[in-house]
């Protein structure tokens, strides 16, 4: 299994003054599956939300809170298209198959996970819209 990224490389942010709301449109014929990794102000470790749903030619919000930096993933129904492109990719998480929230460790996948590339990015206060587009 690949490594992923360990919270030494990745670093924890600052936590911004800002709130922001991050919004997924899905401006495709297929269902999207999204991953985020972000730092929770509550908790204020590295933390991996997987999998919510958006549906074809739908937007959702899918996580509202005080972060200077957040990464994300998303695929398409059967995996046949995934955001970041491989060109894209900042950093590497391990997802489960299944819908979780939990905190990210370093060291390999569990068993049942998979290493997928993430794109980070620092949102604007205010709605924070990430257009997925095939």
């Amino acid at each position: 299994m690949v490594a992923f990224a360990t919270m030494m490389s990745v670093g924890t942010p600052a936590v911004a003054q800002q709130q922001s709301e991050i919004v997924f449109c899905n401006k495709t014929g297929s269902k999207i599956f999204t991953a985020l990794a972000h730092v929770p102000q509550a908790t204020k470790t590295w933390t991996l939300t997987a999998w919510q749903t958006i549906p074809a030619g739908g937007c959702k919000s899918v996580g509202r809170w005080n972060t200077a930096l957040f990464y994300y993933y998303a695929e398409k129904e059967g995996r046949t298209f995934h955001w970041p492109a491989k060109a894209g990719v900042d950093k590497t998480f391990c997802v489960p198959s299944r819908a979780i929230t939990r905190e990210i460790v370093g060291g390999t996948c569990a068993a049942g996970e998979r290493s997928v590339g993430f794109k980070g990015t620092v949102p604007n206060a205010g709605k924070y819209t990430i257009n997925l587009n095939s």
